[in-house]
């Protein structure tokens, strides 16, 4: 019986960084957070933190995680991705100076 080793469903190295990025807030880890503003760079941490309990809680609810085939790293690829295409700005939609943002900080 042969067993088929899947691509990664997430980026460790992606993982890692987002670690660093929240233990030193170093811009260097992702350059395009280097001009942010304190709201844009509690904005951002929010969504790595989030990005990151998305990545470990996705194998720990189905206690299948040590395998490592079942994380996914989607939430967390998707909002640095966001956050890159903003350039340094805000994202589409959560710019929340803008009425009309969909997306809002939970302790507003």
């Amino acid at each position: 019986m042969a067993q088929f080793d899947p691509d990664p469903n997430y980026d460790h190295r992606l993982a890692d960084r987002t670690i660093a990025y929240l233990q030193t807030r170093d811009w260097r880890l992702f350059p395009f957070s280097q001009q942010f503003t304190p709201e844009q760079q509690k904005a951002f941490v929010q969504d790595l933190r989030e990005g990151l309990a998305d990545l470990t809680d996705s194998g720990s609810a189905r206690k299948t995680s040590a395998v490592g085939f079942i994380m996914r790293d989607e939430r967390l690829r998707s909002a640095v991705a966001e956050w890159a295409a903003a350039k340094g700005g805000w994202p589409a939609g959560s710019d929340p100076r803008n009425p009309a943002a969909s997306l809002r900080s939970l302790s507003s």
